[in-house]
C-alpha cells in the first residue's frame, strides 16, 4: 500500500506522509528478501491443470485470506532497515504476544517502546525497547531490550489505534470495501490477535481507509513522469514512454506506459536466444488495466524479462503500440529469424502479422487444448493425444500422431486440423532458434513471480518489477558463477533423462550404435534405426536440430566413441554464456525524493470505466441493483459447461433421531409419548 498523500490538513488539502515513503521502501525490501527465483522451464511434460485460469492462480473461486504478519522476533542489537522496519516488528510482536506495548519515543534518529500493563499489585511492567539509527552504515540498531513482562495480557494494546488499525486492513477495504464493515473489523482483531478494540476505532480506521483510496487514485500518477526521467538518469540509454491523451479540461490523462532498459536489450541481443515470448496480465489494483511483458530466456532457460508496459486493455491498438516499441527496441526489424511464443489473443496474433510479418510465431497449446475441451469436454483421454501432437519432432512422428488422434474420435482430429497445426507443433518449427516451447508456461510463472507487485499501486508497482528484476539479475549471477559445469544445470538435467528415459524406460546407453562413412552414424533404439551426424550435429529424429540438446540417439554414439556429451551442445547453454546473461544489471532507482522533476503537466488518472446503461437506469429506478449485494457465487468465474468443474463440498449426511428413553426411532425425548404414533424427523449436520 503507498500512501504518500493521505492525511487532511486544517485546510482541507492533502498532506505529505513523511512516513509513507519509508513504508513503500520497506514493504518493496521485503519482497526482495522474499523473492524466490523461478525455476528453469521444463519441457514435453503434461500440465497438471487443464485450462489457464487455474494453471496461472489456482481455482478461480476466491477465498478471503487471513492478514499475515511476521513473528516480531526482537533480540538485543538486532538491525532493521528503517525506523518504519522497527515500529513494523514491534507491532508483530504485540499482536502475537497481545502485551499493552506502547510507543514512548517519537523522534526522527530515536524511537522507544514500553509495555504499560500492570500485575495484580497494579505494579508496573519492565519490558522495554530502544533502537536508534546506526550514523555509519545508516541503519537502526536496538540499543536496549528488556525482555522479561512482569504483567498480565488483558486484551488492551495501546499501539492498536486508529492509523493501526487502518494499516491493518486497508488493503482488504480496498478490495472488499462492502465487506469489512466496522463490526467485522472488530471481530477479526479479536479473533486474529486477541485484541480489544471499540466499535468507533473500527469506524474511524474504515473512514481513514476510504479517504486513503480516494486520495490514491487522484495522486498515484502524479509523479509518473519524474519516475520516468528517474529512469533514464540511472540507466542511460533506457527507452521510456508516458503515453497520455487530453480530457475535456485540458488535463493529460494516463493512457499507456513502456519501459526497457537498456541493460536489458543489450544483454538479450548479445546472449539470449532470438525467443520472445509476450503476453498479458490483469493488475490487482483499483484502477484496472493490463500488464504487457516481453520475456526472453536466459542459458539455463529461464525467464529473461526484456520490456514491460501497462495498458488500460489488451486490445489491437495497445498491442501494436507495445509490439512498435519493442521492435524498434530490438532491432527486429521484419522478425526474421526470431520467434515468438503467445497465447491465442487474437489482438496479439493480428498483431505479430502486422509489425512482424516474417516473425515465426508458436501458439500456446494450452488455449488450443482449452478451446478443443470447450467442444468435447467429454472426451476424458483427448489430452495426452493433443500434446503428444504439439511434442512431436518430425513429419513422421506428426502424422502417427494424427493417425492416433483420428482413430480416437475423428470430430476432435477434425477441429486439430481446422486450427493449422502445423503452427503449434514442434515438427515444422525453424530451426536455429533452439527454441521447443509449445506453450507460454514461463510467462506465466513470472506473472506468478510478480504477484505481490501487481496488488499495488501504480508507480510503486513498476518499481517493485524493476527491483525484482535486479534482484533476479544478482541471483543468477551468482549462481552462474558459482557453478562449475561445463553446461547449465538444466542442460544436466535434460541429458540425464536421455541417458535414462524413466518414462519409455530406454535411453543413450541402450543405443546400438554403428560406424559410417563422413562422420555419419547408425543408432538403433526399440527397433528404430536413426542416422546421427556429430559433424552437423543431427539427428534424423530432429531433436538435437530443434534443441541444440543432443537426443538419446546421439547422446548413445557420444557414449559409444567415448567423447565428452557436453562438448556437442549448442553454444546458447554453456555456463559462459550463463555468466554473460548476468554480467551486468539494473542500476538501483533512487527514492522519489531524489526524482528529477519535469516540467511536464502532472499525469492524472484514467476515468472509471462508465456503467453500463441498463445498470444506470436501474439505480435510478429506485437504486434495486446498487442495494443488491453480490453473493460469492456472483463473483465467482462461471465455467463453460465443458470446463473441469470447481469440487464442491459433500452434501450433509442424516440421521434419524432416537429417543433417549426408549430409544425407538422417529422422535426425541421431549416428545417421548408411550402410545402414540411418531413422525419421522431427519436432522442434518
Amino acid at each position: 500500500m503507498g500512501m504518500d498523500v493521505v492525511r487532511r490538513n486544517g485546510g482541507g488539502t492533502w498532506e505529505f506522509d513523511e512516513e509513507a515513503g519509508e513504508r513503500d521502501e520497506f514493504q518493496i525490501d521485503q519482497l526482495l528478501r522474499d523473492f524466490e527465483d523461478e525455476t528453469p522451464i521444463n519441457h514435453d511434460v503434461l500440465p497438471e491443470t487443464d485450462d489457464e485460469a487455474e494453471a496461472e492462480g489456482g481455482a478461480q473461486q476466491k477465498m478471503r485470506s487471513e492478514i499475515k504478519r511476521g513473528d516480531g522476533h526482537l533480540y538485543q542489537s538486532q538491525t532493521f532497515f528503517n525506523g518504519v522496519a522497527f515500529k513494523e516488528r514491534v507491532l508483530n510482536y504485540a499482536l502475537r504476544t497481545c502485551y499493552n506495548i506502547k510507543q514512548t519515543r517519537y523522534d526522527k534518529d530515536k524511537i522507544s517502546f514500553e509495555c504499560v500493563g500492570c500485575n495484580e499489585k497494579y505494579e508496573g511492567c519492565e519490558w522495554r525497547i530502544y533502537a536508534s539509527i546506526h550514523p555509519k552504515d545508516a541503519v537502526w540498531k536496538a540499543r536496549l531490550f528488556v525482555d522479561k513482562h512482569t504483567c498480565e495480557v488483558t486484551g488492551e494494546c495501546e499501539m492498536i489505534k486508529v492509523p493501526v488499525i487502518a494499516r491493518l486492513f486497508v488493503d482488504k477495504i480496498r478490495e472488499e470495501p462492502e465487506y469489512y464493515m466496522p463490526m467485522k473489523i472488530e471481530d477479526l482483531v479479536m479473533s486474529n490477535w486477541g485484541i480489544s478494540v471499540s466499535r468507533p476505532q473500527c469506524q474511524a480506521a474504515r473512514n481513514t481507509d476510504l479517504k486513503w483510496i480516494r486520495s490514491e487514485n487522484a495522486h498515484q500518477f502524479s509523479s509518473l513522469r519524474d519516475y520516468a526521467a528517474e529512469i533514464v538518469h540511472s540507466n542511460p540509454g533506457s527507452s521510456v514512454e508516458v503515453d497520455t491523451i487530453q480530457n475535456e479540461a485540458k488535463e493529460d490523462v494516463f493512457s499507456r506506459f513502456y519501459v526497457c532498459f537498456d541493460v536489458l536489450r543489450k544483454t538479450w541481443k548479445d546472449s539470449c536466444r532470438p525467443l520472445i515470448e509476450l503476453d498479458g496480465c490483469f493488475l490487482k489494483e483499483r484502477i484496472k488495466g493490463q500488464l504487457l511483458v516481453a520475456l526472453g530466456r536466459d542459458a539455463d532457460n529461464s525467464i529473461y524479462p526484456i520490456s514491460w508496459g501497462v495498458v488500460e486493455v489488451e486490445n489491437n491498438e495497445n498491442w501494436q503500440w507495445f509490439v512498435k516499441k519493442l521492435k524498434v527496441d530490438l532491432d527486429l526489424k521484419d522478425g526474421d529469424g526470431f520467434i515468438a511464443v503467445s497465447d491465442c489473443h487474437k489482438s496479439l496474433m493480428r498483431t505479430i502479422k502486422i509489425k512482424l510479418p516474417k516473425m515465426e510465431h508458436g501458439k500456446c497449446v494450452r488455449h488450443i487444448y482449452g478451446n478443443l475441451k470447450k467442444s468435447h469436454g467429454s472426451k476424458k483421454h483427448m489430452k495426452p493425444f493433443i500434446w503428444n501432437l504439439a511434442w512431436s519432432y518430425n513429419e513422421s512422428e506428426f502424422q502417427e500422431n494424427l493417425d492416433r488422434l483420428r482413430c480416437y474420435d475423428t470430430r476432435v482430429y477434425n477441429d486439430v486440423m481446422a486450427s493449422n497445426p502445423r503452427s503449434w507443433c514442434k515438427a515444422f518449427y525453424k530451426l536455429g532458434n533452439y527454441c521447443e516451447d509449445v506453450e507460454n508456461n514461463s510467462t506465466e510463472s513470472f506473472n506468478s513471480s510478480i504477484n505481490k507487485a501487481r496488488e499495488k499501486l501504480f508507480v510503486p508497482m513498476l518499481e517493485t518489477i524493476a527491483r525484482l528484476a535486479m534482484a533476479r539479475i544478482a541471483v543468477r549471477s551468482r549462481e552462474s558463477h558459482e557453478h562449475t559445469g561445463k553446461c547449465t544445470p538444466y542442460v544436466s538435467k535434460v541429458l540425464a533423462i536421455a541417458f535414462k528415459d524413466t518414462k519409455t524406460q530406454d535411453g543413450a546407453k541402450k543405443c546400438v550404435v554403428t560406424r559410417s562413412v563422413k562422420g555419419f552414424f547408425d543408432s538403433r533404439l526399440n527397433g528404430q534405426t536413426h542416422r546421427v551426424s556429430l559433424d552437423s550435429w543431427s539427428c534424423s529424429c530432429r531433436k538435437w536440430d530443434i534443441t541444440g540438446i543432443p537426443c538419446k540417439h546421439a547422446y548413445g554414439v557420444i557414449l559409444k566413441l567415448k567423447l565428452d556429451v557436453e562438448d556437442y551442445v549448442c553454444h546458447w547453454f554453456r555456463t559462459l554464456m550463463w555468466r554473460r546473461n548476468y554480467t551486468d544489471g539494473l542500476i538501483p532507482i533512487r527514492g522519489s525524493r531524489f526524482w528529477p522533476a519535469t516540467d511536464s503537466p502532472d499525469v492524472h488518472a484514467p476515468p472509471e470505466p462508465e456503467v453500463p446503461e441498463e445498470e444506470a437506469a436501474s439505480k435510478e429506478a429506485g437504486k434495486e441493483s446498487a442495494k443488491k449485494k453480490l453473493t460469492k457465487a456472483d463473483k465467482t468465474r462461471k465455467k463453460g459447461v465443458n470446463e473441469s468443474p470447481t469440487k464442491k463440498q459433500p452434501k450433509a449426511k442424516k440421521r434419524i433421531m432416537h429417543c433417549g428413553i426408549c430409544g425407538a426411532p422417529n422422535h426425541n425425548s421431549r416428545f417421548h409419548k408411550d402410545d402414540s404414533s411418531q413422525i419421522c424427523v431427519s436432522v442434518s449436520f
